[in-house]
């Protein structure tokens, strides 16, 4: 179980029942999602699992298992949008084969995901509080959320793909939002996380929205969480504009910075909205001279992206 008090900012601390279904705003674009990412770089690997509900009570999911360990093309299935009962909490989530059980405490969650091609079967167990958005002195963007949490993890489990199965035990990622979910207003961003252990874990997020560029994530290490104040990041990409690599230094509102390396080993693309691509990678990180793991997703307008794989490299 995690501490809170590990917080530079007592006021930080998030209320549990945020673990647990929103009620969300009777808006157009109101939804609340939990995505749950791995990256297994003993593997060249890495997978995620994503669903979602809408404030009108559908919901849907997806999986993507993809990098060199999986083969030339990814494993992905997505779980059309479907009418679920308003009273299917988080600690019970069922959707076809895929299920996710957090105990509503943001500490312990189980989730599987069972198709022909592949099974995700594992748990997740956070060894630090999570971080808000809503609580961070800056806000969250009305268009991203009312509120979004973040926080890291321990995994154990099983993937299954074909007939061969991979035990794993490494550290994952989790994030959660919910309210009011705009896709468009973003120009550009890059949300990273990266693990080392359970002694490191590192998220920002540097988005350009509305002509401003924003910050926002924690560094949690050396028994001490707090929250990201600048970033630096420098992106290298090949010829189609995948993520081959990338260096960030960061500052924390304590006065440390940390020093992330990452070489990419593999990537995929989820589309949220059709204007918008995701461009999700896994790899092996350096984080403050340490081995580890970092996943980054790189986001651009999808005319933009395909205007420049077109008329690339300049």
């Amino acid at each position: 179980m995690y501490s809170n008090s590990v917080l530079a900012e007592p006021e930080m601390a998030v209320d549990p029942v945020h673990d647990g279904r929103h009620v969300l705003p009777k808006v157009a674009m109101g939804r609340e999602s939990i995505p749950y990412i791995v990256v297994l770089p003993e593997h060249q690997i890495a997978f995620f699992t994503y669903t979602w509900v809408s404030a009108t009570g559908e919901a849907g999911a997806a999986l993507a298992v993809f990098g060199p360990g999986v083969g030339d093309a990814p494993i992905q299935q997505r779980l059309a949008d479907r009418p679920v009962p308003a009273d299917m909490g988080f600690d019970n989530w069922q959707i076809e084969g895929f299920s996710m059980k957090q105990d509503l405490k943001f500490d312990h969650a189980h989730l599987r995901w069972e198709t022909p091609e592949a099974t995700v079967d594992f748990t997740f167990e956070a060894y630090h509080p999570p971080y808000s958005y809503g609580n961070d002195p800056r806000g969250c963007p009305a268009y991203c959320a009312t509120d979004r949490i973040e926080q890291a993890g321990k995994v154990t489990g099983t993937l299954r793909l074909g007939d061969k199965t991979i035990a794993f035990e490494g550290t994952g990622h989790r994030d959660h939002s919910w309210g009011t979910r705009d896709w468009i207003p973003f120009q550009q961003y890059e949300w990273f996380v990266g693990q080392v252990g359970t002694e490191t874990s590192v998220h920002f997020w540097r988005f350009n929205a509305l002509g401003k560029e924003h910050i926002r994530g924690y560094v949690f290490k050396d028994g001490l969480m707090s929250r990201v104040d600048t970033v630096k990041v420098d992106v290298t990409y090949d010829d189609q504009y995948w993520q081959t690599g990338y260096t960030a230094d960061i500052m924390d509102a304590a006065g440390r910075v940390t020093r992330v390396e990452t070489q990419v080993f593999g990537c995929y693309t989820l589309i949220p909205h059709p204007e918008l691509s995701l461009n999700e990678s896994g790899g092996s990180a350096i984080i403050d001279g340490k081995s580890g793991v970092g996943w980054m997703e790189c986001a651009w307008p999808t005319s933009y992206l395909a205007h420049i794989r077109a008329n690339g490299p300049y």
